[in-house]
C-alpha cells in the first residue's frame, strides 16, 4: 500500500483568515481511510469528511505533543 496525498490551489483570506485548500489523494489513500473507519461502503462524500476529521486530530495531536496549550483554539 502506497498512501499518496497532495495539496494545491491553496487560497488565504487576510479578511476572515481562513485558508482553502485542494487535497488529491490516490486509492490506497481512500481504501485506508475505508478500512480505519470499519466501513468498505462508504460514498466519496463520506470518505472525505472522514479524510477531514483526521486532519484535525492530526494536527491537534501534534499540537497537544509538543506541549502547546490547545485552550486558545477551542
Amino acid at each position: 500500500m502506497k498512501i499518496q496525498i497532495e495539496t494545491g490551489d491553496v487560497e488565504y483570506s487576510k479578511l476572515s483568515k481562513l485558508l482553502r485548500f485542494t487535497v488529491v489523494c490516490n486509492m490506497d489513500s481512500i481504501l485506508a481511510v475505508e478500512d480505519t473507519a470499519g466501513d468498505t461502503n462508504m460514498s466519496m462524500e463520506q470518505i472525505a469528511k472522514e479524510m477531514g476529521k483526521k486532519l484535525e486530530r492530526s494536527i491537534l495531536s501534534d499540537y497537544v505533543r509538543r506541549g502547546i496549550s490547545k485552550g486558545s483554539y477551542d
